[in-house]
């Protein structure tokens, strides 16, 4: 009995160290962008280190502080604070947490390991827009290249969440796409919090 005792507890200790750890896989979440009175484009929330955050492209203006900004089927608006984080095209911004519920703010890793090939989501207003990651940033340039097979209205859509399916994690902001009705291709700005 004690030898089968001893396998027995041998052969735990040997599976549960040759067990080998697989991550779960992430859900793409739906999500409800937040947009502008007057301005096209989207803004988005994100929750970095337990504190939850604006961001947006600066190209789509209108993002200086008190701007009050709307989100499709809340009540209210939604107050923006200062800046907090600035980069080539894209802002992170403090926002009065009475006027948004945290509740469904993206996940975000800090220095997200973006690669080519990557399966990435472009979320705007509860869409789910597939695409590719097929060129990293090089040289002077600052945005990540994508494509899709399926062509999408992106008209409007700059500052939208760019969300990796194999990160779990929102990456990065939507900049550029190569058509307003039917884009196949585009890219975006890495989201990179200090």
């Amino acid at each position: 009995m004690t030898k089968f005792l001893s396998f027995l507890s041998a052969l735990v200790l040997l599976t549960s160290c040759s067990d080998t750890k697989t991550s779960k896989p992430i859900g793409v979440p739906s999500y409800q962008t937040i947009h502008h009175l007057t301005l096209p484009g989207t803004f988005f929330h994100f929750n970095h280190q337990g504190k939850i955050y604006l961001a947006c492209s600066i190209h789509q203006g209108g993002s200086a502080p008190a701007t009050q900004l709307l989100r499709k089927g809340k009540e209210g608006s939604v107050v923006v604070g200062e800046t907090v984080h600035r980069q080539k095209d894209l802002l992170v911004l403090e926002f009065d947490p009475k006027t948004l519920s945290s509740s469904d703010a993206l996940p975000y890793l800090k220095n997200p390991d973006i690669q080519v090939g990557d399966r990435i989501y472009i979320l705007n207003k509860k869409k789910k827009i597939v695409a590719t990651v097929v060129r990293l940033p090089r040289g002077n340039q600052h945005q990540v290249v994508f494509k899709n097979n399926k062509p999408f209205p992106a008209g409007g859509m700059s500052g939208s969440p760019i969300f990796s399916e194999r990160l779990g994690t929102v990456i990065g902001v939507l900049q550029t796409a190569n058509s307003k009705t039917a884009a196949t291709a585009g890219g975006f700005e890495p989201l990179l919090m200090p």
